[in-house]
């Protein structure tokens, strides 16, 4: 074959190859995201986790109800989060195998900018659930307040007169965004499936427009009256932006969260039931 055939057969084909191998990319639909991960509450012995960033994997250590740490995302458009375990089998060596098995899963659609992802561990079952909020500037802004309602009741929050009503196992945001450091007359209500209305917080609380907040209702089912209800919270400050991961650490609690609860003095507050 002339060499200038064999020159444009290699051309060709090289070019065949790239075009192949950009239409596989655009077939696989690869999303880009920012991830901000947490624990809603640590399992007793926290797994070795990582997410599967298209084909590497990114250690990361959650905090607890604080969304402190961010992972740029590019990947599926469901998101893996793996977890490292321990084989019964031995290596060449004698060292036990250890192995990343899917551990939850996070779908991300075309639109996401930027997820917040409460995981809710299964000790179990070994893997976790989870809560995806979207906290792109759009659909969250700074100055906002999302209800989060995982109780059996519907609740109502009234902020300085204006109310704004969660479903059970609902949400629902605040209407209005506060664009000045506000001290505010804070109430908050449930209305039960037989009618019963009861009201569960009075109290004054101070909002900024620096500053987005996650309110959550829980109850503990079959709970004494002022046992029942209970609220979490996680503030999200502008001030303080969540810091790439880079490697993973351990044992590190959050400090965003300021939970609410009510029992009996001299022993601990019961549980409120899972919400997943």
């Amino acid at each position: 074959m002339p060499f200038s055939r064999l020159l444009s057969a290699v051309l060709c084909g090289g070019f065949l190859l790239l075009s192949s191998a950009q239409a596989q990319e655009s077939a696989r639909e690869l999303r880009t995201c920012q991830l901000r991960l947490a624990w809603w509450k640590a399992p007793e012995n926290p797994p070795e986790l990582a997410l599967q960033n298209d084909k590497e994997r990114t250690p990361f250590s959650p905090d607890v109800l604080a969304l402190s740490q961010v992972i740029p995302y590019r990947g599926e458009p469901n998101a893996v989060v793996l977890k490292k375990t321990v084989l019964a089998e031995l290596d060449k060596s004698g060292k036990p195998i250890t192995q990343w098995v899917p551990y939850c899963t996070i779908p991300v659609s075309a639109t996401d900018t930027d997820l917040a992802v409460l995981l809710f561990p299964d000790d179990q079952r070994g893997i976790a659930q989870t809560r995806v909020f979207d906290f792109s500037p759009e659909a969250f802004p700074y100055g906002s307040v999302q209800l989060i309602n995982f109780t059996s009741a519907k609740i109502a929050v009234s902020i300085d007169g204006t109310t704004v009503v969660a479903n059970s196992r609902g949400m629902a945001r605040y209407p209005k965004v506060f664009s000045r450091l506000s001290i505010s007359r804070f109430y908050m209500a449930a209305a039960e499936a037989n009618g019963e209305q009861k009201m569960l917080r009075s109290t004054t609380m101070i909002f900024k427009p620096t500053a987005r907040m996650l309110l959550f209702a829980l109850e503990v089912p079959g709970a004494e009256e002022d046992g029942r209800y209970h609220t979490e919270l996680i503030i999200d400050n502008q001030g303080s932006r969540p810091a790439p991961v880079a490697t993973p650490a351990t044992g590190s609690k959050g400090s965003g969260a300021g939970p609410t609860r009510k029992g009996k003095k001299g022993a601990p507050a019961p549980e409120p039931e899972a919400p997943l």
